[in-house]
């Protein structure tokens, strides 16, 4: 795994470890508070109808009490008033009372008039409870509350309904009322979805935050990799430039070494050993003199060639164009590739390190001309514009796919566009294949020129 992730996954898996931790806690109180609080809210609504419900019956029993307790009347006088007292009132869309003796017998039902007289003690709900044996319990009990399912007037459906019925002591009858319960039901579902959606948005709330920080530390993770990667390849690229530069140097110092000691001294045995061949008369010593000669000048030459290769003494002598010259003079004698050449700078010395890296530039590119081209004909440009130096190379060789060389390896290609950047230069390269090859170096000037 490489670093760059590793670095990521140390930063988000603390994260996401407390930040999922602290959501399943933080949804799981949610949760339960919101049980709790609609477990309060239905407690509150039932209470609040039972509240109700008890209070119309005991205003019913006010309204009657007149009759109920009036001594003078008989009492199926009184009881036929209060049943018709009773039967006449309603509350509500669906709210009336009922009337039931001791034994459940129906005596008033003002929605369901048939059931009047019959005797209801053993009727069941839905659910098998015995409904009105339970009213009669509660209502002798001293009054009391029951829940069960009942046919609902308006639409005709059975739905849970909550009665309160009180007892009538004198007469032995039960009077009650109910409220249809399905609206607690619709606001406890209501409160339940309101709550459901508050968790699911707050979970939502998390998971963006979640992903925005993740976002946030990739991304930063990725910003400080970059810059720290940017900085190690920089100083990479210095420490390669100082590499260079160090080796032009050395070469500098050893082709000096080379021209002006060990050639020099080979100089020096050369011209001793023709002032010794024009004191000696023997043909056979001659001879001998001939080739001992012949070997010094080759070693001479080949001391020169080898100075000339490590560096040019022109490039540190007589600057840039001297020195190009001399270079496309060389590859032309040993290669036999037509040259054309252009130079053409302004007074004033290029600084070292620019004039050795467009030399250096030149020298491998005809290097690689003269190994891979197949070229013919080879156009070098130097030309000064304003402020700017421009160095061409082109040939009509057989060229190549830019893009595949770079990725197979491309080592020259790639150092020579790190020496020219490294100085601040800019490097082109364009070539297909049967079309040739131009490389192109655009280097500013400003610092670099010496008066």
């Amino acid at each position: 795994m490489h670093l760059q992730a590793k670095l990521i996954l140390l930063s988000l898996l603390p994260l996401l470890l407390v930040t999922a931790i602290t959501s399943w806690i933080s949804i799981y109180q949610a949760q339960a508070l919101g049980e709790n609080e609609v477990k309060l809210f239905k407690e509150g609504l039932i209470q609040s109808k039972e509240t109700a419900l008890k209070d119309r019956v005991e205003l019913v029993i006010g309204a009657i009490s007149h009759i109920y307790n009036d001594p003078d009347l008989p009492q199926d006088v009184a009881q036929q008033q209060v049943k018709e007292i009773v039967d006449g009132l309603r509350f509500g869309k669906d709210g009336y009372f009922f009337v039931y003796d001791e034994n459940g017998t129906n005596l008033v039902h003002p929605i369901i008039p048939e059931l009047i007289g019959q005797n209801l003690l053993n009727l069941q709900d839905e659910n098998g409870d015995y409904l009105i044996e339970a009213l009669l319990y509660q209502a002798q009990s001293g009054g009391g509350f029951h829940r069960y399912l009942w046919q609902k007037p308006s639409t005709g459906e059975n739905v849970p309904k909550l009665s309160y019925a009180a007892w009538l002591d004198k007469w032995k009858w039960m009077i009650g009322t109910g409220l249809y319960m399905e609206d607690v039901s619709t606001e406890v579902a209501k409160l339940q979805s309101e709550i459901n959606q508050n968790i699911e948005t707050t979970f939502f709330t998390v998971v963006v935050i979640v992903i925005v920080t993740v976002a946030v530390i990739v991304v930063i993770t990725l910003a400080v990799n970059l810059h720290e990667h940017r900085l190690a390849d920089r100083s990479l690229k210095e420490l390669a430039h100082k590499t260079v530069m160090f080796q032009e140097d050395e070469k500098k110092h050893l082709a000096r070494e080379l021209h002006d000691g060990i050639n020099q001294l080979l100089v020096s045995s050369k011209c001793h050993l023709d002032l010794l061949n024009s004191k000696i008369e023997q043909p056979e010593l001659q001879k001998y003199l001939s080739k001992s000669q012949h070997s010094l000048m080759t070693a001479i030459n080949e001391v020169r060639n080898i100075s000339h290769q490590l560096r040019p003494s022109a490039l540190d002598d007589i600057g840039l164009e001297a020195a190009m010259n001399s270079l496309l003079q060389d590859y032309k004698a040993h290669s036999g590739v037509e040259i054309e050449a252009s130079l053409s700078t302004q007074p004033g010395r290029l600084h070292s390190e620019a004039a050795t890296t467009l030399y250096r530039v030149a020298q491998e590119s005809l290097t690689n001309i003269e190994k891979h081209s197949n070229a013919t004909k080879v156009s070098v440009i130097l030309q000064q514009m304003g402020n700017m130096l421009q160095l061409i190379i082109r040939d009509d060789g057989v060229g190549f796919d830019v893009n595949s060389a770079m990725r197979k390896g491309g080592i020259g290609l790639r150092n020579m566009r790190e020496r020219v950047e490294f100085i601040g230069g800019d490097f082109e390269i364009e070539s297909e294949p049967g079309f040739g090859t131009e490389i192109t170096v655009l280097l500013q000037l400003d610092g670099l020129i010496y008066g």
